[in-house]
């Protein structure tokens, strides 16, 4: 889930989410399913209720987009880039959908705790006062490997706990 690639000058840390929910999953689920439907249309056309076939079509449709809904929030990769003084944040599905460009010397990473035993971190890039949350589907062993991935790249890391800000 958590990868470092260094090439020459540039370190690179990749999140990714667990691999039940790539997208190479979905596409052998949808071509099982279209395969089985395939079966099933030749023995339709055999004997001859061809106007089942666009109700099938639209099966996979559907399937599609559920998977693709459904997963949508799994999927998504993370990808920090640090270059000479630049950090870079990508985020997308497939790609760089979303990209943020911040010097390295005014960025912070900023952690809060929660007593929850699900999300125990919440790992945030800071940059004057805009936020991009790290690793959102990590889990507690992962989120520690990525803390200690940032601190050795030499980013000042804020930590907070969860409750301290409540009371405060």
């Amino acid at each position: 889930m958590v990868s470092t690639e260094t090439l020459n000058q540039v370190s690179r840390i990749i999140l990714r989410p667990n691999c039940s929910a790539s997208w190479e999953s979905n596409r052998r689920i949808i071509f099982g399913i279209g395969l089985a439907n395939l079966i099933a249309a030749s023995g339709m056309l055999s004997i001859g209720a061809w106007l089942v076939l666009p109700f099938m079509g639209l099966e996979l449709f559907l399937l599609w987009y559920l998977l693709r809904r459904g997963f949508g929030k799994l999927q998504i990769q993370q990808v920090v880039s640090i270059e000479g003084n630049v950090l870079t944040v990508e985020m997308g599905y497939f790609c760089a959908e979303r990209r943020w460009l911040w010097p390295l010397a005014d960025s912070r990473v900023l952690v809060t705790q929660h007593d929850h035993p699900w999300t125990p971190l919440e790992i945030s890039l800071c940059h004057h006062g805009e936020a991009v949350r790290l690793g959102a589907f990590l889990n507690k062993e992962d989120c520690e490997k990525l803390l200690g991935i940032l601190r050795q790249q030499g980013l000042m890391v804020r930590q907070f706990s969860g409750e301290a800000l409540l009371k405060a």
